[in-house]
């Protein structure tokens, strides 16, 4: 969706007729008029405060009229027929200073102080250590980002992570990923995918994988609580060891990835997993995967449980097929816990 939020500004807020009040006023279609203080308007539901029945929810398409004296942000439609969904709802040229004599249209209204789910930023940083004397001396770092951008039909993501273990004063572990991909939305839920990556692990005598791919993907769900896309395509791979001839192959990719809040506020779960397989030898192919549970401290800090499941189903010769890890981790979110909606 291609819009930008309207300049936050004072006014008396008219959409069929202009007067001067001093409290918010809502015209219902029926001709209810209903008087209180708006807080928000998305997913066609307006929250109204009122001192006579608390915060009231009110669907939008039932109502005729608003006036509002206090400074609101607004985003607003392309047109007033256009679906909220599509890419081309929203004009920066459509987004503007209405005057306290503007009567506009309540259809081409999107939301009221809030975001538009097609126009966010997303994500976390997060980093784990832990630390153990005495028989055995071990100790074990690791950081993480993860980033998501979504404008209109385009969507940017970028994850990265790093590990790093000792054992005993020797390095014990040590690696190290970046992965970015846009997505192109060809409608509301189908994608196309383009992403590529690059990764290094020491003691599995890797130097370095580059991978590029494109595809097809699908967004099941996209909401606070839910969210789940999976997406596949071709991908071409490159490998460079240290102790085996370097490779080179076209490979098959698939994706997905899942989050849950299954107890709002409280608890959240996750899942991603990313393979690849070859397409001319099928016993090389790879299979990496994080899983867990993610749950708030304060604020936007959370703490979560990760378990990281590796497979090379071909690795060098000496190397294990399985690197496994579990991770307790404490991050920041960005606009990611569902109870800080109303305040972003």
């Amino acid at each position: 969706m291609n819009f930008r939020p309207i300049f936050t500004f004072t006014l008396l807020f008219i959409f069929m007729t202009a007067s001067a009040v001093q409290a918010d006023t809502v015209l219902l279609l029926n001709g209810d008029r209903l008087s209180g203080k708006i807080i928000s308007m998305e997913n066609s539901k307006l929250s109204l405060r009122t001192d006579y029945a608390g915060t009231v929810s009110i669907d939008w398409p039932r109502i005729k009229s608003i006036d509002s004296d206090q400074d609101m942000t607004v985003f607003i439609k392309h047109s007033a027929t256009a679906d909220k969904e599509s890419a081309e709802d929203f004009s920066s040229e459509k987004i503007k200073k209405v005057g306290t004599d503007t009567p506009f249209p309540t259809a081409r209204v999107a939301a009221i102080n809030k975001t538009p789910r097609q126009y966010t930023f997303t994500g976390k940083l997060q980093a784990g250590w832990n630390r153990s004397e005495g028989n055995t001396r071990k100790e074990n770092i690791s950081a993480a980002f993860d980033l998501s951008y979504r404008i209109g039909r385009d969507r940017f993501n970028g994850q990265g992570n790093h590990y790093w273990g000792t054992s005993k004063g020797q390095r014990s572990g040590y690696n190290w990923m970046l992965d970015g991909e846009y997505n192109r939305f060809l409608n509301e839920k189908l994608y196309f995918s383009g992403s590529g990556g690059m990764k290094q692990d020491q003691f599995q005598d890797l130097n370095m994988r580059s991978v590029i791919g494109t595809g097809l993907g699908y967004q099941f769900f996209s909401s606070r609580n839910l969210s789940l896309s999976v997406e596949a395509g071709p991908a071409y791979v490159w490998e460079e060891y240290s102790s085996r001839n370097d490779r080179t192959f076209l490979a098959g990719r698939w994706a997905i990835d899942f989050g849950w809040w299954i107890f709002p506020e409280y608890l959240k779960l996750f899942h991603t997993q990313t393979g690849l397989i070859s397409s001319s030898d099928s016993d090389n192919w790879l299979w990496q995967s994080k899983s867990g549970v993610q749950f708030p401290i304060v604020k936007n800090f959370f703490g979560s449980f990760q378990y990281n499941y590796d497979w090379t189903n071909d690795p060098v010769p000496g190397k294990r097929k399985v690197d496994s890890r579990m991770m307790f981790n404490l991050g920041y979110s960005f606009a990611d816990f569902p109870w800080n909606w109303d305040e972003m």
